[in-house]
């Protein structure tokens, strides 16, 4: 694969666009496959999670601004933007909320965009549409893009990240969040032994098996002892969204833990300019780029 070389931001390059071809069984094998299995029923299985929790909390707003730094609420202000694995729609209404003039929310499960249509029933010039992320229809057509929690569980991680970059306006920000497997060692090995098991299991069982691992996760996270950030920020949330980060865990049939050159790797070659790969918060990575 020849890459062009362009303007350096944060070492890595931007590139025009290459063809990146990938296999139908296995996908992206050369990109962050810690804990990477094959399937292709993950969508279904997270809509199992969705269907059920679909409540919001105060602390859903904190989350989000995490996620998104070093963007603020201040770049989807009268901006088009695209929510890509929408989930419950918890990210797109806040969007909606900072002033977006459209917000299109997309999930691959009937069930998950149901529960984002009851979400964004209420946010203005938003809507929620049954969509893979791999035939995305839409081109040059939105600001911002952004995808959160999303691209680390897919089959063919590049291929829908070319259908992002191509959903963007000339000069739009795309913006992604992965998991890292810097600061998730221990955690990218055990479900590497665990996900052969745990993905041949129905969603109830799993549903059931996240119950006993977050009660106890939640008492544990009330006793004083020194924190990351990101567990005295999860501390404060409510059992049944506890509950919700243990079980995303174990619903996906694929994970990646991406390490930073995996990162780079994954991102050179797409039609971006100024990529910058932001560490957040000590456990994952937040992508920010423009389309050339």
């Amino acid at each position: 694969m020849r890459l062009r070389g362009g303007p350096v931001s944060a070492g890595l390059p931007a590139h025009s666009v290459c063809s990146c071809v990938q296999g139908r069984r296995g996908g992206d094998r050369s990109q962050g496959a810690v804990s990477d299995i094959p399937g292709r029923d993950t969508a279904r299985r997270f809509g199992f999670q969705w269907e059920r929790y679909d409540d919001f909390f105060p602390g859903y707003e904190e989350q989000f601004r995490g996620w998104i730094a070093p963007l603020g609420p201040e770049a989807f202000a009268g901006r088009e933007v695209l929510d890509a694995g929408c989930g419950m729609g918890r990210n797109a209404w806040w969007a909606s909320r900072y002033g977006a003039a459209r917000v299109v929310a997309v999930d691959a499960a009937e069930t998950t965009v149901a529960s984002a249509r009851r979400t964004l029933a209420r946010a203005p010039g938003a809507r929620a549409e049954l969509a893979s992320l791999y035939d995305l229809a839409y081109d040059a057509d939105f600001d911002v893009v952004f995808s959160i929690g999303v691209i680390h569980h897919l089959e063919h991680p590049r291929r829908a990240l070319e259908r992002l970059v191509r959903a963007l306006r000339p000069g739009g920000t795309l913006l992604v969040w992965l998991y890292a497997f810097e600061g998730n060692e221990w955690i990218a090995r055990i479900f590497r032994l665990l996900h052969p098991v745990l993905r041949r299991l129905p969603p109830r069982l799993l549903h059931a098996l996240a119950h006993g691992l977050s009660l106890p996760l939640w008492l544990l996270l009330r006793l004083p002892w020194r924190k990351t950030a990101y567990l005295q920020q999860i501390s404060r949330f409510p059992l049944p969204h506890l509950h919700t980060i243990v079980l995303d865990q174990l619903v996906p049939e694929i994970t990646r833990y991406y390490r930073r050159e995996e990162v780079e790797n994954l991102f050179s070659g797409l039609d971006l300019a100024r990529v910058q790969i932001h560490p957040n918060r000590g456990y994952s990575w937040t992508v920010v780029g423009e389309r050339g």
